[in-house]
């Protein structure tokens, strides 16, 4: 990708100064001393010279969405980097050369963003912004004069120039809803929870029961689609017959019921407009809480 950020700084520069190519040439080559003795006609020269994480721009976390088959998907988000330059330009005078570098400048100043009709290669199909900074006091290079030294080069006038590319990582996991929660609470000095938890073939959660002591509630969700369009989300009311409690789906279906007291069933009654009430008896827990509505039928 870095190959095609260099070309489409390039294209900034010809399309934009503009700048004939015939006249002027544009370098991309380390500008140490056997480079400059073999240059034959004017030359700008931009060499990226440090890459980094822009910190500032960091999103810690990750992105979460629910897919439609009721699956989460979890992605890093992007990572943003700046990639830092340093233009010079090469003549055999100094006003031409001192001339070159105002255009130069006067050009990058204008677009602090690069459009998007110069892009390059896989910038062309990548949804970014290529963001830019020229001639930032604020920059990572805070000598010039050991640049030249390094290349072993005579000390030039240089304009920093860093453009902020974005960075997928490509992270990304799919994992299976949570159908049901359970939530027990202990007594504060209980010492080992272990023994207030025995074997059970009993519905109190993963074939465990609980002796005295020991509050638990229960957390269930489900969503309600259509029978006759499997997938298509249904807004219902659903009412937990045991408890009195109803709520409503989201524009996904889902629904969720938190702090039950534990039951071994409960009976969901799903009421919707255009649909056939609908009457179920859960056991808890099971593999899933789905219910699908048959549309009801309209007599002519």
């Amino acid at each position: 990708m870095i190959e095609d950020l260099d070309e489409t700084i390039r294209q900034l520069l010809i399309q934009k100064m503009p700048l004939n190519t015939t006249e002027v040439d544009i370098s991309f080559d380390v500008p140490d001393r056997e480079w400059s003795g073999s240059i034959s006609k004017p030359t700008i020269n931009i060499y990226l010279h440090d890459i980094r994480e822009n910190l500032e721009l960091r999103q810690t976390g990750w992105n979460v969405a629910r897919n439609i088959d009721g699956t989460f998907s979890r992605s890093r988000p992007p990572g943003f980097y700046d990639m830092s330059y340093l233009i010079t330009a090469w003549t055999t005078n100094v006003e031409d050369e001192h001339r070159l570098l105002w255009y130069v400048l006067a050009t990058m100043v204008r677009y602090p963003v690069i459009p998007a009709e110069v892009y390059q290669g896989v910038l062309v199909n990548q949804n970014q912004t290529l963001s830019t900074k020229i001639a930032q006091p604020d920059g990572v290079l805070r000598n010039v004069a050991d640049v030249w030294t390094a290349l072993e080069n005579q000390l030039k006038p240089v304009l920093p120039y860093v453009v902020t590319v974005t960075l997928e990582p490509q992270l990304f996991h799919v994992s299976s809803p949570v159908r049901s929660k359970f939530l027990r609470f202990y007594a504060p000095d209980t010492e080992d929870v272990s023994k207030l938890v025995v074997p059970s073939n009993g519905n109190s959660g993963n074939g465990t029961a609980l002796v005295a002591g020991v509050t638990q509630f229960v957390q269930i969700g489900g969503q309600i689609t259509e029978a006759n369009n499997p997938g298509k989300p249904v807004r219902a009311e659903v009412v937990l017959v045991e408890q009195g409690l109803n709520v409503r789906t989201n524009a996904q279906g889902y629904y969720t019921f938190n702090n039950l007291i534990e039951r071994s069933e409960y009976t969901l009654l799903v009421v919707a407009p255009g649909y056939v009430t609908t009457r179920r008896v859960l056991t808890i827990p099971t593999g899933s809480y789905d219910l699908e509505l048959q549309p009801e039928e309209i007599e002519v």
